[in-house]
């Protein structure tokens, strides 16, 4: 039986689940070669829980962070390690847990490798049908590639990138933004923007201004509720599928049915105001039906994975333009104690939000410009905006390479093209066998895959689709 080669390029939540799928499968055998690509400094931790400031603490509750099929797995690793049994520890801890999860997988097999650098191509062979992957001057050749190399470059919305005193990118934050003194404006109120403030005000800072369009923040996590889906199922859903399409009206009637028979109350969806200090108060003192709202979202959401195919186009449009906004702005809420402390801040005058930003210009430090007219100096401005969608704004070596082959093609909901089995299709040879991805690249395809629990699950359907096509 002839051996066959694997490469999983990126070594974050998704190349690990990939591993952990793969020797866990009794299908796995000497016949496989797997070969991980990561920098050392993400290797086995991706770009989120790098080692980094203890302050920066994960948003979900380590009882739903496990790697593995025991949802206490993280809990008793922390209890077995160190570090405090926390529900919400840093993401350092947590990138402690990812990469010794990752180098036991490779300590107990002598076939799987570490390789501690950044792929930099991935070069297509159609006459072998193989792929070889670039690394700092080193190439080999594989028969499968699995590319998780997580999210996307950092957006740039203002062009600043490459100016003095421009923070293009604040990770790792205790080393970027390390002694930084003078008048500080952060660039976006997401969670990025609560990393960057929250490090600056626990180490000294007197003062930091938040600037943004909307001034939304994060939602705060509510109560904790365990839902059973009466409506809102794949078999009441899939009784409208006509041609392969399911219209977004009749999910939407299913959704409102659930949320009823759930008693979650829908205005809670228009709840925000975007004034930070009445939204985050209105969110820690309705726990009950916040959370009521949070966690009917999150029972949903793999069933909404699997319908969110069936839209078309023009669906797929509305859907991501009216409804996603709603959705994004519960799906991921920050812990309690997160927002109590930022009240506090803004109580003490140490927090200022400014919202309605229109422009940023160079002028002896920088001037922001306001929808209103107004302006306001800052000596320092860091930019807290996440990352883009499009890979076509992507700046990575790697992903760009195989864009210019047209390797890759841009999904205009985000990522790139994928069939049904997240194998990617080419521009130029079509269905890629063996060529897979998830994560910030299935984003058109898989709704909201991006978190540790989705991806630490979904990735299965990756590997087994690998078995099922390869003789091993």
């Amino acid at each position: 039986m002839k051996a066959k080669r694997i490469a999983i390029a990126g070594a974050g939540v998704a190349g690990i689940s990939i591993v952990k799928f793969f020797v866990n499968d009794e299908r796995f055998n000497e016949n496989l070669n797997i070969d991980i690509y990561d920098a050392p400094e993400t290797l086995g931790r991706g770009y989120a829980y790098q080692g980094d400031n203890e302050n920066l603490i994960i948003n979900l509750p380590a009882e739903e962070m496990s790697l593995t099929a025991d949802s206490e797995d993280f809990m008793k690793w922390l209890e077995n390690s160190e570090h405090e049994a926390l529900s919400f520890p840093s993401r350092r801890v947590y990138g402690e847990y990812m990469h010794s999860s990752l180098m036991s997988f490779a300590d107990a097999h002598s076939n799987i490798n570490i390789i501690k650098k950044y792929a930099d191509n991935i070069i297509f062979n159609e006459d072998k049908n193989t792929y070889t992957l670039c690394a700092g001057g080193n190439e080999q050749d594989y028969d499968a590639v699995y590319l998780t190399t997580g999210e996307l470059s950092y957006s740039d919305p203002y062009e600043l990138k490459g100016v003095s005193n421009y923070f293009y990118n604040p990770y790792p934050i205790e080393e970027k933004l390390n002694k930084l003194e003078g008048k500080i404006g952060i660039i976006g109120s997401g969670l990025s923007a609560i990393d960057s403030f929250r490090y600056l005000l626990l180490n000294g800072h007197e003062k930091v201004y938040v600037l943004s369009r909307s001034g939304e923040m994060p939602a705060v996590r509510g109560t904790n509720f365990h839902f059973k889906p009466e409506h809102f199922t794949l078999d009441a859903a899939l009784q409208y599928e006509k041609n392969g399409l399911i219209p977004l009206d009749k999910l939407l009637e299913l959704f409102k049915k659930e949320m009823e028979a759930q008693q979650v109350d829908g205005s809670l969806f228009k709840r925000k105001t975007d004034r930070p200090e009445i939204d985050l108060k209105y969110d820690l003192e309705h726990k009950d039906n916040v959370g009521r709202l949070q966690y009917l979202i999150v029972h949903l959401e793999a069933t909404f994975k699997i319908l969110f195919k069936y839209l078309s186009r023009s669906d797929k449009r509305t859907f991501l333009e009216k409804y996603h906004p709603y959705v994004d702005g519960n799906h991921s809420p920050m812990p309690p104690y997160g927002a109590e402390q930022i009240l506090k801040w803004i109580d003490e005058g140490k927090l200022v939000f400014m919202h309605g930003m229109e422009s940023a210009v160079v002028d002896k430090g920088f001037t922001v410009t306001f929808e209103d007219g107004e302006t306001e100096h800052f000596d320092i401005l860091i930019n807290a905006t996440g990352p883009v969608k499009n890979i076509e704004k992507d700046n990575t070596e790697l992903l760009q390479n195989m864009f210019d082959a047209l390797l890759l093609e841009a999904d205009e909901f985000g990522g790139v093209l994928l069939s049904k089995n997240h194998e990617i299709i080419s521009p130029r040879f079509g269905t890629m066998n063996n060529f897979y991805t998830i994560g910030a690249l299935s984003a058109g395809s898989d709704y909201l895959i991006r978190g540790v629990g989705m991806l630490s699950t979904e990735t299965e359907d990756l590997v087994n689709h690998f078995f099922e096509t390869n003789e091993c």
